[in-house]
């Protein structure tokens, strides 16, 4: 008996497992089709590039998903970006990130300062032109920047952090040879 038990057992936990892998399925395809309006199916493309960026690229009828990772302050930032087929953000969400709570961490529900990416084409900063790498500007005199953002105050690192995910999302989508380092220093 102790032998049924067990494999009674077991078969729930695959039972459990199989339904909670779909269901993570299902939700990540809805998360995609509110990234990317118009589009229903997604399709994997693979992604050889350079930029250490880019986790994976989903394509839709209306422009891509890309899932980026970098590094923010406290640990890597996991986001998914929507961009359509001319190069604008659609949406954008953090899946994962490891930041300072109260700091950092804010960034995940700060629906203003996540807003200020929307409908951006790339070359996105944090700060002001001619502000220096430790005021909230790219740090770097070579960077086109067409639009700077407000960062989250005292989470300068992580709002670079999220700029640079931003700029490379939409460089690949344009195929655009933009220098999409956020920051000189952390991350």
């Amino acid at each position: 008996t102790i032998a049924i038990m067990a494999a009674m057992v077991l078969s729930v936990t695959f039972a459990t497992n199989d339904l909670a892998s779909k269901n993570a399925q299902k939700e990540h395809l809805w998360v995609m089709q509110k990234l990317l309006p118009g589009s229903k199916t997604f399709t994997v493309e693979p992604y050889d590039g350079e930029d250490a960026n880019i986790r994976s690229v989903h394509k839709g009828e209306t422009g891509f998903v890309i899932e980026t990772v970098t590094r923010g302050y406290a640990g890597d930032i996991v986001m998914l970006i929507g961009v359509s087929h001319d190069g604008k953000v659609t949406g954008l969400t953090i899946r994962d990130m490891q930041e300072t709570p109260g700091l950092g961490m804010s960034a995940m529900w700060d629906e203003q300062f996540l807003a200020q990416f929307l409908n951006t084409s790339g070359g996105v900063a944090i700060g002001q032109p001619g502000e220096d790498a430790f005021s909230g500007a790219t740090g770097s005199d070579t960077t086109e920047t067409d639009t700077y953002v407000d960062g989250i105050s005292g989470a300068t690192v992580t709002s670079k952090a999220i700029a640079r995910c931003v700029n490379s999302a939409v460089s690949y989508v344009t195929g655009a040879d933009i220098d999409s380092g956020a920051t000189s220093w952390g991350g």
